[in-house]
């Protein structure tokens, strides 16, 4: 008799156990609740891959939609970044819906409740991107050869969006970059030329090199010898986390430097997210 209470009571001990975690199409679930969607879970834990088609339920009743480690209670911020959320329109009430109840309503508009009446959430656009630079300290750009422009002196930069000698796109968007330079007073010689160029790295949809060329032919004297200087201008249409620098070549026989004064105002950047 003993035996058979103690078989009884090993059997539900066992079965406490067994279902303390369930899952569905998967034999290893990683929490209290684990459905495998495809069925394509080979190991423990779950490869990132296999992840993105499984839903969890955590013993403190987080949901979790594309993931296994859920932080709040719904969370869908899957790793392939497919983690929007579909809402639907609505005749409740905002009093019945409860307040922090959401909903699309006519007019491509979401509103929100606070128990009262739907409200419209604010449709403001993120800020632009805008940043104001001038160059006043020495940089010596060699002969027949393209140099990096750095060590900008930033006047305005609204994101922080750019460090000095690379401006890095907060979003995508199409923004307009311009660049002026100016070189110390130096010889010219016949036949050469000066390019200011705005260089992106975006492939998509762009030149990725803008140049602006100030060429000078033969002289009807032996040397010239004046301050010479460059501008360009571009759009680009850029995709977030995409550059910009900027850079000068020159051929004017010699090592130019470039022309400092008036605080550096004689050389300056602009960029503005359109």
């Amino acid at each position: 008799m003993k035996i058979k209470n103690l078989y009884k009571l090993l059997v539900l001990f066992l079965s406490f156990s067994v279902q303390a975690q369930t899952g569905v199409f998967t034999k290893d679930p990683m929490q209290t609740f684990h459905i495998d969607g495809a069925k394509d879970n080979t190991t423990v834990p779950p490869a990132a891959n296999q992840i993105l088609n499984d839903v969890v339920v955590t013993s403190d009743g987080k949901l979790g939609v594309g993931l296994i480690d859920p932080k709040t209670k719904v969370d869908v911020r899957s790793a392939d970044q497919k983690g929007i959320i579909g809402l639907g329109t609505s005749t409740q009430t905002a009093a019945a819906a409860g307040g922090g109840a959401i909903r699309y309503s006519t007019g491509n508009i979401i509103q929100y409740s606070d128990g009262a009446s739907w409200h419209n959430l604010p449709m403001t656009l993120p800020p632009k991107a805008l940043v104001l630079a001038n160059k006043g300290t020495t940089i010596t750009f060699p002969n027949n050869a393209t140099t990096v422009v750095s060590g900008w002196t930033v006047v305005t930069d609204s994101q922080s969006n750019f460090n000095g000698t690379t401006f890095t796109a907060p979003r995508n968007g199409f923004y307009i970059v311009s660049f002026n330079v100016t070189l110390a007073d130096g010889n010219i010689a016949q036949n050469s030329r000066i390019e200011t160029i705005i260089e992106s790295n975006a492939s998509a949809n762009n030149i990725q090199t803008y140049r602006s060329v100030n060429s000078y032919p033969a002289w009807d004297v032996s040397t010239v010898n004046n301050i010479v200087g460059g501008n360009c201008t571009a759009i680009f249409n850029l995709s977030a986390g995409n550059t910009i620098q900027f850079k000068v070549y020159h051929n004017f026989g010699g090592s130019r430097t470039i022309n400092t004064a008036n605080s550096g105002t004689n050389n300056i950047i602009s960029i503005y997210e359109l």
